[in-house]
């Protein structure tokens, strides 16, 4: 396998399916043969007291090492895909600055070199003063969190741009737009590309194009979550036969673009998602190991 690129597991699915640290670094590692992988703040209990916290971290990290698995980024999950910093109640967004920061040190406890989130989400009402509220309240709080981040050493903190304007970065032109106003402080702002997202009600197709994404963005996103997709599909799926027939996402296309970009360092996070409903759940484990086995055919 091509070593430079680091496939990971992102931990989302994982949520009330294992609770046991060990067991699921087991799959990780002897049953996947992965060997990073990326933990969301919903499998690490981040809304926890600070003690159930950092003592399960401090397990999960011994439990790592035991078993050689790298954790190169955190980032949040889908319970925690919420207004936080875009909220209009000043308290609430001071919660959730020291909520990421207290993420942060949890990533510098696990060795990782970058943590992140999408940017905020703002209600239907606050939408109407979007680009008001994007430099003073997500953009201001963002810098806060920074700042943290930079006096302890994280490589860079990375964002997620999403798919419509109240969740930011929905175009290529926004995403640019914001991503310049983020990096205008000293503090270092990457991105976390994902191959599902974009405007798909853009007159520019270009949006919702995932490899006009990587094409313009790659050399700025260590991080890029990868899923297969469909049209008019937005469910997070596996890498299966039946999903491949009509997915437009193929991994050598994904991999040549980041080779003419010199992306020679990224992770590549499967993030994927599975309905409680059988026999989606029952086949769960077979889905992952088929999606982990078709990407190393492109990477050995």
């Amino acid at each position: 396998m091509i070593k430079k690129y680091k496939l990971s597991i992102n931990t989302g699915f994982a949520v009330n399916r294992f609770n046991n640290n060990e067991i699921f670094i087991d799959f990780v590692k002897n049953s996947l043969k992965l060997n990073y992988i990326q933990p969301t703040s919903d499998w690490l209990n981040m809304n926890l007291p600070d003690r159930y916290i950092f003592k399960n971290v401090k397990q999960l990290d011994k439990i790592l090492n035991k078993y050689n698995v790298k954790v190169n980024s955190l980032f949040t999950g889908a319970f925690t895909r919420l207004n936080h910093l875009g909220h209009p109640d000043k308290d609430h967004q001071i919660y959730w600055v020291n909520w990421f920061k207290r993420f942060i040190d949890v990533g510098i406890d696990l060795g990782a070199n970058h943590v992140g989130s999408h940017l905020g989400i703002l209600s239907y009402q606050d939408n109407k003063q979007r680009k008001k509220l994007l430099k003073t309240r997500i953009i201001k709080n963002w810098h806060l969190i920074g700042e943290y981040a930079s006096k302890k050493k994280i490589k860079s903190l990375i964002w997620e741009p999403m798919s419509i304007a109240r969740e930011f970065g929905e175009t290529l032109n926004e995403c640019n737009k914001i991503h310049s106003l983020l990096n205008k402080k000293k503090y270092k702002f990457d991105l976390c590309l994902d191959v599902g997202h974009g405007d798909i009600n853009s007159k520019d197709k270009s949006n919702y194009d995932p490899y006009k994404w990587l094409e313009k963005f790659s050399s700025e996103s260590p991080v890029i979550h990868i899923k297969q997709v469909k049209k008019n599909n937005f469910a997070h799926l596996p890498f299966t036969k039946k999903n491949n027939k009509d997915g437009i996402i193929k991994p050598k296309k994904i991999l040549d673009i980041l080779k003419n970009n010199n992306n020679s360092d990224t992770e590549l996070a499967f993030e994927l998602s599975f309905k409680e409903r059988d026999p989606i759940d029952k086949n769960l484990k077979k889905n992952i190991f088929e999606t982990v086995q078709y990407w190393k055919k492109f990477l050995n």
